[in-house]
């Protein structure tokens, strides 16, 4: 992508350089045709087809017609750690979404409203996680969806104990570091608490309305692990919700800051 930036702009929320902003893809079915398409073409094959299109579904075969003699090109996409990176450290929602459909291809299901069967299933039958406990109405966890405290902290603790917990753990954001949490500095000015930069490992949450008041923040969670300054390390959780702001965007901002130090104490004092 190209285009022109004032040469005195500063990112929004963050205040610093890089600036992340998502884009939505409204016609994944085209896009999707548009990248295989240039991706041959990158690898020096010829493609009869303009990259930009609609994606002639009524032109393709049968699914898992192909046998592997007939394969001609393969893409293989980068490590799921590295697209959990992207998802998580800045909150990308239709990341989480897609997610969620394709986890439940390897499932066997091959739609939203299925994977969602199966992820109740798999965190109420394999995890143990009693179902009354959590809604989850897509895979980024938005709206009306809920969990209680005790539901996200067992789930914090079996990813603890799963071999891809490294892996989970580097994507989350850190405080005062990167992602989300990157701007959340405001607990370093106390010297006792400056030391939680970079040991706290947590995502965010924020669900906000609109009102004649203003912004109406329904919930701002923050949840993960901290490595404690006794050495120690501990997951946590914690929510904001039904605060009446003003109308400017500031006030969630303080929150976001304030359960920074809340989350700094716990490291110093636990």
């Amino acid at each position: 992508m190209t285009g022109r930036l004032p040469i005195d702009f500063i990112p929004p929320l963050t205040q610093a350089f890089p600036l992340v902003q998502t884009f939505r893809i409204v016609r994944p079915d085209n896009y999707a045709r548009t990248v295989l398409i240039e991706a041959l073409q990158r690898a020096g094959v010829t493609v009869n087809a303009n990259p930009v299109g609609q994606n002639p579904v009524q032109l393709l075969p049968p699914q898992n017609s192909y046998s592997p003699n007939t394969l001609l090109a393969e893409l293989v996409s980068l490590p799921y750690s590295e697209y959990a990176k992207l998802v998580l450290k800045v909150s990308y929602n239709i990341g989480s979404d897609t997610s969620l459909v394709l986890w439940g291809l390897t499932e066997g299901v091959d739609s939203m409203d299925d994977s969602l069967i199966v992820e109740r299933e798999n965190l109420t039958q394999n995890i143990g996680i009693p179902g009354n406990e959590f809604l989850f109405f897509d895979g980024s966890g938005g709206g009306p969806a809920t969990a209680t405290n005790k539901a996200i902290l067992q789930m914090l603790k079996y990813n603890s104990e799963q071999s891809f917990f490294p892996q989970f753990l580097d994507a989350l954001p850190i405080l005062g570091v990167d992602g989300s949490l990157g701007f959340v500095t405001c607990f370093e000015v106390d010297p006792t608490l400056a030391g939680a930069k970079g040991n706290a490992f947590a995502k965010t949450g924020t669900f906000a309305t609109g009102n004649e008041n203003g912004i109406l923040l329904k919930g701002q969670a923050l949840g993960g692990y901290i490595d404690a300054k006794s050495g120690r390390r501990l997951m946590f959780n914690m929510f904001v919700n039904n605060v009446q702001l003003g109308f400017d965007i500031s006030g969630v901002l303080e929150v976001f800051q304030d359960q920074g130090t809340i989350t700094a104490i716990i490291w110093r004092d636990n």
